[in-house]
């Protein structure tokens, strides 16, 4: 039995997740010469934004990588996890379009690269770049709503399987720990937005709590956002890219349906349940789950768009110099909250 109060056991969450770190970049000259050391790589890196990990795009002639070099304060052991999930993929169903590793010279997926600035190694990792339209940047049919929600379908099928030492590492953007997540709220000032968050709490803990040891569960992606996402509407299965497994669990199936439904509700404020449900159908229809675990996704998509705004405007009073990025997506996250809940909560399942 956990004996941490709640906000201790945020603490601790957060700091496994890797949100409380700071991120050290290295020199691109020098992370161009352990690309030639290890890879034989050359090329031009530019620079791509990212919450943990120092993340580059590589041009080096005709073809194009992704890098990726971890903070010094995740645990490699982390990093392998994502590695070894990836490569399962690649051997389990390798239709799939999901990134593909490449191996150093050496022939490893992963080199390690010792630091003096944290407690572990920092792992370097190449992979192909995968082209493709963003999701995010697409506005799907309530069809290719169902086909992205088929693919993450057949994405946890082939990791059905799949099993790791760190599978069950603590994550704090995964809802089996949701219900410890309510003093997040101290950081809420707005009465009517404190009242809504209190309000999916109580479903939480009414209707998700007590089935926890009783769904279905496995590594599940646990990030199938439409930032992650590529897509072709010229393709017959639309998603034609699944990137970042930085988020891999252990975690009940209906979680992982539950993030790809949060980034979907309330995004047509008139009718703010149909993108989401047209996920969650399409997922279905791919897989069947039991009615009473589809049941509860009309509480936990809610609570994990609610957990992004709550870690938003928590990590915005942590990380003062991005407080006002991390506000303004909160503040869509408490819009479409507040559209979602004023709208009758859904009969789970249902068909399109």
């Amino acid at each position: 039995m956990d004996v941490r109060t709640d906000s201790e056991f945020i603490d601790a969450v957060a700091n496994e997740s890797g949100l409380l770190a700071e991120q050290i970049q290295l020199p691109d000259p020098a992370v161009l010469q352990l690309l030639e050391s290890f890879y034989g790589l050359r090329g031009t890196l530019s620079r791509i934004p990212t919450e943990k990990d120092e993340t580059f795009r590589l041009h080096s002639g005709d073809e194009i990588y992704l890098v990726k070099i971890s903070s010094p304060d995740e645990d490699p052991a982390i990093v392998h996890l994502q590695t070894a999930c990836m490569e399962h993929v690649e051997r389990a169903a390798p239709e799939l379009p999901v990134q593909r590793l490449v191996k150093s010279l050496e022939g490893r997926p992963e080199v390690h690269l010792p630091t003096f600035t944290g407690p572990y190694d920092r792992v370097l990792r190449v992979m192909r770049f995968m082209p493709g339209n963003l999701l995010a940047n697409h506005a799907a049919s309530p069809g290719q709503l169902q086909l992205c929600g088929s693919a993450l379908a057949h994405l946890g099928y082939a990791l059905q399987d799949f099993d790791h030492p760190r599978a069950d590492r603590m994550l704090l953007w995964d809802l089996k720990h949701f219900h410890r997540m309510r003093p997040l709220l101290e950081h809420v000032e707005e009465k009517q937005k404190r009242d809504l968050a209190e309000s999916i709490f109580d479903q939480f803990d009414t209707t998700v709590v007590p089935l926890l040891d009783t769904l279905t569960s496995q590594v599940v992606h646990g990030d199938f956002s439409p930032f992650n996402v590529l897509v072709n509407p010229q393709d017959p299965g639309f998603v034609t890219g699944v990137i970042d497994f930085g988020d891999v669990v252990r975690t009940p199936v209906i979680f992982d349906i539950s993030v790809a439904m949060a980034n979907h509700l309330g995004t047509d404020p008139n009718h703010p349940w149909e993108h989401a449900l047209g996920i969650m159908d399409g997922y279905r229809t791919a897989r069947p789950l039991p009615v009473h675990e589809l049941e509860a996704l009309a509480v936990t998509a809610p609570a994990r768009l609610l957990l992004r705004a709550l870690i938003s405007q928590w990590r915005a009073i942590l990380r003062p110099e991005t407080r006002d990025y991390l506000l303004s997506h909160s503040k869509t996250d408490w819009d479409r909250l507040a559209a979602t809940a004023a709208s009758p909560a859904p009969r789970i399942p249902f068909t399109l």
